[in-house]
């Protein structure tokens, strides 16, 4: 917002100039572009609450959090068992409110920075997260995203909660919010009314019977662990084949975006520099990056809560709930063998991926490469 308010001043400015002048003002102009440029910031908010147990990583590198720890976008945030960490959302992002990550739970933040307001997406890769008391200014928006399922508010607080077997759970306190199937299908969680995404019952509104929302939380978090350890192979066979199959698309498209390694190498060293390049070499280096990028984040998009998912079944395999044959020509030992000779190398690349993002963002005035696409 101030970097087009600030063009805008010296536009005006450039009208009352001979040519000689006009040519020095637009060098300023294009010095103070890229002086803006890496200036964007980075930060959306800080830790405000903390309880042992959670981590974050960013730029590809794991660090510890602790209180007033300033979360930048696309840091990836994840707690232990007992972890527990709240962010309070800056005003300048156009949110007003907080999240917090409950334990066992993974999750970044996409925020862009629109001409009319900030356009946040917490990708809720495992676990739960209460959005308390968000609030929107301006023409700002707020969207969840797990699983196949997007939740979208304008002011309200509300719960999303994930289960082993892939299972949603959407509900709030107060206010409306609008939840979206991958199908289209859209239905509302309100006070009383809770929205579910199951794999036996489908896409579905719930009531909420005489409990307050915590308590209602636990006890259908309860009854999907319930139903997880009736079948754990129903669940384990339909995450294992997505994998399988996911995983071969988003290497490839991690090669495509390898291909451009000199230009991701340059952004990498200019990030730890504190800069960015002159405006030509953005221009050109964002035109022949943007296709390998988003066609990694499509690839990406599911098969990062499909990976998350196996990481949450695996702790249930090493507890000796499943055993046996998957019926795709693999036994779960052999399945968990392989997925655990490629975790390592697969979390590095989806390290990298969203630094990737992020970089890209920085150099594309704060605005993410999904609204680049759609606007």
């Amino acid at each position: 917002m101030h970097f087009g308010i600030y063009l805008w001043v010296y536009h005006v400015k450039l009208d009352h100039r001979g040519p000689r002048m006009k040519k020095v003002y637009s060098v300023g102009c294009l010095l103070c572009m890229i002086v803006l440029l890496s200036g964007y910031p980075e930060e959306v908010g800080e830790v405000s609450y903390l309880q042992q147990g959670a981590t974050l990583v960013r730029n590809t590198k794991p660090m510890q959090i602790d209180f007033s720890t300033p979360i930048e976008n696309y840091d990836l945030v994840k707690t232990n068992s007992s972890g527990l960490v709240e962010i309070h959302f800056y005003e300048e992002t156009g949110i007003q409110g907080s999240l917090l990550v409950k334990p066992s739970s993974s999750l970044y933040i996409d925020l862009s920075l629109l001409s009319e307001g900030g356009k946040a997406r917490i990708e809720l890769l495992s676990g739960s997260v209460t959005q308390k008391a968000i609030k929107l200014t301006g023409k700002s928006s707020f969207e969840v995203r797990a699983g196949n399922v997007s939740m979208g508010v304008r002011g309200t607080t509300f719960e999303v909660a994930t289960a082993p077997d892939g299972s949603i759970l959407i509900a709030c306190e107060e206010g409306q919010v609008r939840c979206e199937a991958e199908d289209g299908t859209t239905l509302f969680a309100e006070p009383g009314s809770a929205v579910e995404h199951t794999p036996e019952r489908g896409f579905r509104n719930i009531p909420i019977m005489f409990q307050d929302l915590e308590t209602f939380r636990r006890n259908w978090h309860a009854e999907r662990i319930e139903a997880f350890r009736s079948n754990p192979h129903r669940a384990l066979r339909n995450f294992a084949n997505r994998y399988l199959e996911m995983k071969g698309k988003f290497d490839e498209a991690y090669k495509t975006l390898m291909a451009r390694y000199e230009i991701l190498d340059k952004w990498f060293r200019e990030d730890r520099a504190g800069r960015t390049g002159a405006l030509s070499e953005v221009l050109r280096e964002k035109r022949l990056i943007v296709g390998p990028l988003l066609q990694l984040r499509k690839s990406s998009f599911l098969f990062e809560k499909v990976y998350y998912r196996l990481l949450e079944l695996r702790e249930y395999y090493k507890q000796g709930m499943i055993r046996g044959d998957l019926g795709n020509g693999m036994t779960v030992e052999q399945f968990f063998r392989r997925f655990d000779n490629e975790a390592v190398d697969l979390e590095e690349k989806m390290n990298v991926f969203r630094h990737t993002l992020k970089l890209f963002a920085k150099r594309n005035d704060g605005i993410s490469i999904i609204d680049t696409m759609e606007n």
